[in-house]
């Protein structure tokens, strides 16, 4: 009995592979074909068995119809690349490009449910601003009445964790940015902003501590702010990289403000201011170098210090409940956008279930 072999567009082919981060070589070794058959398939599309396209398919994590449309879909838009990382180690991980793909999806989800002037209308505030942002202490003011937050809320939060729930909340709430959260390898990404198109989104790092994230947070605020998409590793930032630096010192002066930062040259004491914050002990430091309050010699000591005491130990994973693990990575907002449309029968069950990543039976039992 023959094998099946359809002949499809080698472009769309090639799309598929380049948008899902494999070389060559690589996804040839996946099929159990030498790269120079493969190379063949992508410049002329024919011949190909049907069982190698489902293997492919699911490489590339793709609906094996994908591979049948005539012409070569729309790539994902990339932010641009902040990071301060050599050619040779810039290029993104399959996992990293799987996430740009699940972040553009539930970008495209809520745009089809709320529309485009629901979105213009939500940014309105990014006009008022508009032409403030310069001044930072009247603006960080501003931007602290818009998200209903002001420092002593922030000193009296118990924990890091509340901390971060309660900024990722209120920037979803408030100013209408989705903040995604995805586990990255902490030395490729820290964080993304997307401008390019309706809605605005950040994403995370799961990986990161919880300070960590909420740094994230504004860092990448900022760049929206500044109509930008990026694409961060803001803690390897160099004075070198302006709009990098403009950013984090933007968040630090946001979750620090200028009143706040104490002259010490003791860790212990900073520790303690910083837990206060519910910031790091490396952007409190960074704060007083700003404010002039240390001198480069005892940063330089304490920051080496800082840095030593780092975990590089890898997070344990338990069972996390998949609707649990649904919210912590698309966020309430998103997450009860979908449920809402489900609930009022604008979009079915397997869109919902889809969206959310979720099967039908968890689905009913959020409802």
């Amino acid at each position: 009995m023959s094998r099946v072999q359809l002949n499809i567009n080698p472009q769309v082919l090639r799309w598929a592979r380049e948008e899902a981060g494999y070389d060559l070589a690589e996804i040839a070794g996946k099929v159990d074909i030498v790269p120079d058959r493969y190379k063949l398939w992508e410049e002329e599309g024919k011949n190909i068995p049907l069982g190698k396209l489902k293997i492919l398919a699911n490489a590339y994590k793709r609906q094996l119809a994908v591979f049948l449309l005539p012409a070569v879909p729309e790539k994902i838009a990339k932010p641009k690349d902040f990071r301060n990382l050599s050619p040779a180690k810039s290029k993104l991980s399959k996992k990293v490009m799987e996430i740009l793909r699940d972040v553009t999806y539930f970008r495209e989800t809520a745009l089809e449910l709320q529309g485009e002037t629901y979105w213009k209308n939500r940014y309105q505030w990014l006009n008022d601003v508009k032409g403030k942002i310069n001044d930072s202490d009247s603006f960080h003011n501003q931007l602290r009445e818009l998200l209903d937050i002001d420092i002593d809320e922030q000193i009296n939060w118990n924990s890091d964790s509340e901390a971060y729930r309660k900024w990722r909340f209120a920037v979803e709430d408030r100013l209408g940015i989705f903040v995604f959260q995805f586990s990255m390898p902490l030395d490729e990404v820290q964080g993304f902003s997307f401008t390019d198109k309706l809605p605005y989104a950040i994403v995370t790092n799961s990986n990161h501590s919880y300070t960590g994230r909420i740094f994230t947070i504004f860092h990448e605020l900022a760049h929206i702010l500044r109509h930008q998409s990026g694409m961060c590793l803001f803690e390897a930032a160099t004075a070198k990289q302006k709009e990098e630096w403009e950013c984090n010192d933007f968040a630090g002066k946001f979750l620090a403000p200028d009143h706040l930062i104490e002259p010490t040259t003791d860790l212990k004491t900073i520790s303690q201011y910083a837990s206060k914050l519910k910031i790091s002990r490396e952007v409190y430091l960074r704060r007083l170098k700003e404010e002039n309050k240390i001198t480069d010699l005892r940063f330089f000591n304490l920051l080496e210090q800082i840095k030593s005491t780092y975990k590089t130990d890898k997070k344990k994973s338990g069972f996390v409940k998949p609707e649990v693990q649904s919210k912590a990575t698309r966020g309430e907002t998103f997450f009860n956008l979908v449920l809402e449309a489900m609930y009022n029968n604008r979009i079915s069950y397997t869109q919902a279930s889809n969206a959310l990543n979720l099967n039908l039976s968890t689905l009913l039992n959020e409802v």
